[in-house]
């Protein structure tokens, strides 16, 4: 049988909600979470056009589906406060970044944005990815002084 407390208590630690939890991880947690629920949705609705696809849209589908798992993971180290997963989430927000970046201009060019609601969605999901990569920049760069500083003044 499946314990639903200690799998939410994985998922969604209620140490994220005290006071000292680092801002960054819990926004960049929360991003990944929202951006594997969004790529599932995403590939699920390519799903549904009619064949044939344009190569760009196979590429995409295949992007997306591919990242899922990962963007789950990360939200799941974000929110878990691990600190050593912070370099591997800028390196996957530095490949996805770009990825949304064409994969939104490719919506423009097709006409896709005319929209008010989709326009709001892709734009705001590349603005949201900009944001979470350079407030994990600013996270890391913060720990890494923190650590020189300690032991500059505590040495072993």
């Amino acid at each position: 049988m499946i314990d639903f407390t200690r799998l939410t208590a994985l998922w969604c630690p209620e140490r994220r909600f005290d006071l000292d939890f680092p801002l960054p991880m819990w926004f960049a947690g929360l991003w990944f979470y929202l951006k594997g629920f969004l790529y599932l949705c995403y590939v699920w609705m390519a799903g549904m056009d009619p064949a044939p696809y344009p190569t760009a849209v196979i590429v995409e589908t295949v992007y997306f589906g591919v990242t899922i798992v990962p963007s789950l993971l990360l939200g799941l180290a974000m929110w878990n406060d691990k600190k050593r997963f912070v370099v591997p989430a800028l390196v996957f927000l530095g490949i996805d970044t770009p990825v949304l970046f064409f994969h939104v201009l490719r919506l423009a060019e097709a006409g896709f944005l005319a929209s008010d609601l989709t326009r709001v969605m892709e734009i705001g999901a590349l603005i949201l990815n900009a944001i979470a990569f350079g407030w994990l920049i600013g996270y890391l760069t913060a720990y890494k002084a923190k650590a020189v500083r300690n032991m500059k003044t505590n040495p072993k």
